[in-house]
């Protein structure tokens, strides 16, 4: 029953994505792979460049790949469903991250923190939704 409870507020929080527009990026795994691609082998370089390409596709739909993990979860594949839910909003909270990192690092963070808000999370929705999908995801448990 305290499943179901997590189950729904993590679709909810997926629909929160999709109106605000929230889709995840990979482009720190795509640069993490070009400056190591060249030290791996050809073989293992095609099976990570498979793998971050698939990734890519899952986070690029954002709260729909969280929506499908939570139904995944709630047919209880917890595993595959909390990885997807994980890929969905957790591309767009490391997006996030780094937009704030870099901000600081640039020191121009609380000049620009409602542009970098709205330009990753694309505003309040998907911010909210974003956190909602976390914190459910978290507070899900195997029965």
């Amino acid at each position: 029953m305290e499943n179901k409870k997590w189950i729904l507020i993590c679709i909810f929080g997926g629909i929160l994505m999709i109106i605000g527009s929230v889709v995840g990026s990979i482009t720190f795994f795509e640069t993490l792979f070009s400056l190591i691609e060249a030290d791996v082998g050809e073989d293992v370089a095609k099976i990570v460049s498979l793998v971050i390409q698939i990734l890519g596709y899952v986070a690029i739909v954002g709260g729909i790949s969280v929506i499908i993990g939570a139904l995944i979860v709630a047919m209880d594949h917890y595993r595959i469903g909390k990885l997807i839910i994980f890929i969905g909003a957790g591309m767009g909270l490391i997006s996030f991250l780094i937009f704030i990192i870099g901000g600081i690092a640039e020191g121009t963070i609380l000049d620009e923190m409602a542009g970098i808000v709205d330009e990753t999370l694309h505003g309040g929705y998907g911010f909210f939704g974003v956190l909602l999908t976390i914190v459910a995801r978290l507070k899900m448990k195997k029965d």
